[in-house]
């Protein structure tokens, strides 16, 4: 666990947006899917997001670029929008990381992201 958390803070200065729609390791925390959603991976300053999900992702981005990386309230708000677009029945742009394949991997990374704030309270900066 700490291991991912070094990882991911100690990469934050180097993170370019995104432009293009990707979709990288769906079944694992290293995912990347759209423009807006994994670990150091967000999209360029006025980029529509490339499906619903990622449009999760996006208001994910905004949220802890406002409240910072362990709000709890911003994970369990993207848990919850998430969840809603998996149940809408909608397909997303990549058949090749389907909602079915790429949503629970996200839930998994948010139960991760809440434990680990819950553990370091408000003193621990990601």
């Amino acid at each position: 666990l700490i291991n991912i958390v070094n990882s991911s803070s100690s990469s934050n200065n180097k993170i370019t947006c995104s432009k293009t729609c990707v979709a990288m390791n769906c079944d694992t925390v290293g995912i990347k899917y759209g423009k807006y959603c994994g670990v150091g991976h967000s999209g360029c300053p006025g980029e529509k997001a490339c499906d619903d999900l990622d449009a999760c992702c996006q208001i994910h981005d905004d949220c802890v670029g406002k409240h910072g990386m362990t709000n709890i309230k911003c994970h369990e708000k993207f848990k919850k929008c998430i969840k809603k677009v998996h149940k809408s029945g909608k397909v997303g742009f990549s058949i090749d990381c389907p909602y079915d394949v790429a949503v629970p991997t996200m839930v998994q990374g948010m139960d991760l992201a809440i434990l680990m704030s819950q553990m370091a309270g408000p003193k621990l900066e990601l």
